[in-house]
């Protein structure tokens, strides 16, 4: 008996078919969302450090670090082609270590290393500024104090000096100088006149016995005297020299003996002199100005403080 099949109700295999497609629409959708909340994730983060970036953008400490590295690196830039362009002159010290000068303005005055003759004794050849008499000494203190004549500064140079332009003394302008010239010495020169004072003051009788009466002369030759000494006092601690002086081993003498023979820096003295000297105001102007101009001031004449016995300066 043949039997014939039916066709079979069991619909597990439409199942599982329809399962597996399911599943793979499942999986398919899952991986969609997946990949959107991934997406989502990325811009959001994108966006937080945007803001995040923002944010410090905007803050006032972040822009004054910011100001504080530029200054700091365009200061360095600065410096670093400056300092290597810039080297300080000779000039520049001598300015350093002085008030304000007109000289140090217009002349450069060179520089040069010496040695000291400081030996007790006087050397071979003699030094001329040992000599305390004679014409050739005499001259030489002549040529190097009073024979330099005062120089032609301006009215600004005299207020620079901390003097007043209204009391200083102008040349008048019909002298040839013009409308602002003003006389000013310079000090070394001053200087070496005391010194000079000084030394003829040692061979008084020489030098001053015949104008002064026998010594220690009057009054007024006293006080100039007395202000070399003084003045010369005030430069030598002013400038403060810290040189050191060594000592040696000397026969017959029985402590060590001080080396004065020192080396020095020391301005050019004789190109100073010769720049003075060339730059100084005609000295028959100078001696033409013998009065001053209808109401200028005109201080009180020097004298002796009060409680000052003048026979006993």
């Amino acid at each position: 008996m043949e039997h014939h099949k039916r066709p079979s109700t069991d619909s597990r295999g439409m199942v599982d078919d329809e399962s597996s497609l399911s599943s793979h629409d499942d999986s398919g959708n899952l991986e969609k969302a997946l990949l959107s909340m991934e997406q989502s994730t990325t811009q959001r983060s994108k966006r937080d450090v945007s803001r995040n970036r923002v944010h410090l953008l905007v803050r006032p400490s972040t822009w004054l670090t910011v100001f504080n590295v530029g200054v700091f690196v365009a200061s360095c830039i600065v410096w670093s082609g400056t300092s290597s362009k810039q080297t300080l002159k000779d000039q520049d010290f001598w300015k350093a270590t002085s008030f304000y000068s007109p000289i140090l303005e217009r002349f450069e005055i060179p520089k040069i290393t010496r040695v000291t003759n400081g030996t007790l004794y006087d050397t071979r050849p003699s030094s001329i500024l040992r000599q305390r008499i004679g014409k050739e000494a005499d001259d030489e203190w002549h040529r190097i104090g009073d024979h330099v004549w005062p120089m032609v500064i301006g009215a600004e140079d005299v207020r620079r000096l901390g003097k007043d332009p209204a009391v200083a003394v102008k040349i008048p302008d019909d002298l040839g100088y013009g409308s602002d010239a003003y006389i000013a010495q310079t000090e070394v020169f001053h200087h070496l006149h005391c010194l000079d004072m000084l030394r003829r003051e040692v061979s008084y009788e020489h030098y001053y016995e015949e104008k002064e009466g026998p010594k220690p002369g009057g009054a007024q030759h006293q006080a100039h005297i007395g202000h070399c000494f003084d003045i010369l006092a005030q430069a030598i601690k002013c400038t403060g020299s810290v040189d050191m002086i060594t000592f040696n081993w000397v026969e017959n003498w029985d402590q060590p003996f001080p080396d004065f023979r020192n080396r020095k820096v020391c301005r050019n003295f004789d190109a100073l002199l010769d720049w003075v000297n060339d730059n100084a105001m005609d000295p028959q102007v100078f001696q033409r100005m013998k009065t001053p101009p209808s109401g200028w001031p005109v201080l009180p004449e020097p004298g002796p403080a009060r409680g000052v016995r003048t026979d006993r300066l």
